[in-house]
């Protein structure tokens, strides 16, 4: 035990071994787990789950912390047994160890085909949990995206785009997120804004429409002119707002 080296501190101290294995203090994770029986009965009743000697942990001779120190059995359980106990105890110290244990030790390779299903199932479910969490945070903002009207969509969707392309890293990316609006409401309207765009400019310069004021024309000019196109194109622009979290109570 005097070649240990402590790894980890944090809800249950983790060590090295000379080979660079991690390890646990059985008494340690004893007094941790709050095991109201003593830990040689306790230990006894836990290898009856099917963890040996030389391959789940090893026995050592300690001392007592008591002054003169009584001699007494410690034992140096595997990362993969700590977990096992950890999770078999089914409380809430239990699962605290548990998940500090499987973060410090991510490979459940070696354990038994039913403790690595049902660390993947929490690991999956937690994943689950945590993307459904983020998804209600910006549920909670979708509310003022959601006040972009057809009466005031020019302006509003201009302010989004603006703080969606500031989400991305900066008002360099106005463009590009312009340009990935226009493509999408090409692919869902079934149009091209370029051609339209081409042929209002012909049809002014029919009419007699000067070139600086055609040449003012943006693709935003063309949607204007079709409801349908309009209420795509606020989609869209709301849809991206979510996706990068744009909402407009932040600038």
């Amino acid at each position: 035990m005097n070649n240990l080296q402590i790894f980890n501190r944090d809800i249950i101290p983790v060590y090295t071994t000379d080979e660079g294995k991690k390890v646990v203090i059985g008494r340690e994770l004893h007094e941790k787990l709050k095991i109201g029986k003593d830990y040689s009965t306790w230990f006894k009743d836990m290898c009856e789950y099917g963890f040996f000697e030389g391959t789940d942990f090893s026995p050592v001779s300690g001392k007592t912390s008591e002054q003169g120190g009584r001699p007494r059995i410690e034992h140096i359980l595997t990362l993969d047994m700590a977990k096992h106990i950890a999770m078999i105890q089914r409380t809430p110290e239990g699962k605290a160890i548990r998940d500090k244990l499987i973060e410090l030790d991510t490979n459940i390779e070696n354990l038994s085909p039913e403790l690595r299903l049902l660390i993947k199932l929490e690991v999956g479910q937690k994943q689950q949990q945590k993307a459904l969490q983020e998804t209600n945070e910006r549920l909670n903002h979708i509310g003022d995206v959601i006040a972009l009207d057809t009466r005031s969509w020019r302006e509003d969707a201009r302010k989004l785009i603006i703080k969606t392309a500031q989400k991305m890293g900066g008002n360099e990316y106005i463009r590009d997120v312009q340009s990935e609006i226009f493509k999408l409401v090409d692919s869902r309207g079934g149009v091209k804004l370029e051609t339209r765009l081409t042929n209002k400019r012909q049809r002014m310069a029919d009419e007699g429409v000067c070139k600086s004021k055609r040449d003012r024309l943006n693709k935003v000019d063309v949607i204007a002119d079709d409801k349908k196109l309009i209420e795509i194109y606020i989609a869209i622009v709301k849809e991206m707002a979510i996706k990068y979290g744009a909402d407009q109570k932040t600038a």
